[in-house]
């Protein structure tokens, strides 16, 4: 799982950063209790992000075994 090599990190960090940087900023809305749309919003944009991450990384994969 964690076997990343050099050229995947390249590709991948920007999902690990949206993965790390959405929850952040939903949780800094709810701390300060300023909850509105744009809350569900990185909600909903996290979900969508790791999904997306899921598929990458499969293509990544399937590139290398090739």
């Amino acid at each position: 799982m964690w076997n990343i090599d050099s050229k995947q990190l390249k590709y991948l960090s920007f999902y690990y950063f949206w993965l790390i940087f959405l929850p952040i900023c939903a949780g800094f809305d709810f701390y300060m209790g300023t909850v509105s749309g744009f809350t569900f919003g990185y909600l909903g944009a996290f979900i969508y992000m790791a999904i997306r991450f899921k598929e990458a990384k499969q293509l990544l994969e399937d590139m290398e075994d090739e």
